[in-house]
């Protein structure tokens, strides 16, 4: 995010109350987060295709995104799950698109089984894997108990780099999102604090963290 943008954005949720930022900012927020690391993700499988590419196995993918663009979603999925079994970088991508379909017609448990393989899938890099694993959270953001999602996202919190951060504003959110704003104060802090946090995580972390402690010395 621009600082403009992150001003104005600031400057919004101090006029409002706190019980509506989660409803007004919080999906957006997360659109953002989600577009940096899709950005990513799609970088990294584009190495590792290069390395490991197949001509039939380019066009098969080429053919369930055709379909899949012209809403026959049954005969993406049947091409994306053939492709799940290749020796190549279209199995980890076959997984992502398989979870995206699934997502999108609601089928969230089947949307997290596909992401749940894709971070298990060995074949696959493990900054790959653990972009699965940060694609889960997300999705486990909208009503899966804290507890659960950290779990889920353990590995990404013990670890190191953005990923672990992206992890850490995942939980904070949750907490936000249940009205845990003490909890959820602390942990915005933290990631605001953060010497090694990356700017713009850190910048997120301080509107939030800022609007809570506003919210609480006015109550």
């Amino acid at each position: 995010m621009s600082e403009p943008l992150e001003n104005e954005i600031d400057e919004e949720l101090r006029r409002k109350q706190l019980k509506s930022l989660w409803d007004r900012f919080g999906l957006y927020l997360i659109s953002v987060i989600v577009i940096i690391i899709l950005s990513f993700g799609g970088y990294e499988f584009s190495n590792y295709l290069a390395r490991n590419s197949s001509e039939s196995a380019s066009d098969f993918y080429q053919k369930a995104l055709e379909a899949d663009s012209d809403a026959r979603e049954e005969e993406a999925k049947e091409i994306f799950n053939l492709l799940v079994n290749e020796k190549n970088g279209y199995s980890g991508l076959s997984l992502f698109n398989l979870a995206n379909i699934s997502y999108k017609n609601g089928q969230i448990d089947d949307a997290l089984n596909y992401l749940v393989q894709a971070s298990e899938n060995n074949k696959l890099s493990k900054k790959v894997r653990n972009f699965a694993i940060l694609r889960s959270g997300y999705i486990m953001l909208e009503n899966h108990k804290v507890t659960v999602l950290e779990e889920n996202l353990l590995p990404l919190l013990e670890g190191v780099g953005p990923f672990s951060f992206y992890a850490k504003e995942i939980v904070a959110l949750a907490y936000f999102r249940d009205n845990n704003y003490l909890e959820s104060s602390k942990r915005f802090n933290e990631i605001a604090n953060d010497a090694s946090s990356p700017k713009s995580i850190s910048s997120r972390a301080k509107i939030f963290a800022d609007q809570i402690s506003s919210y609480n010395t006015s109550k």
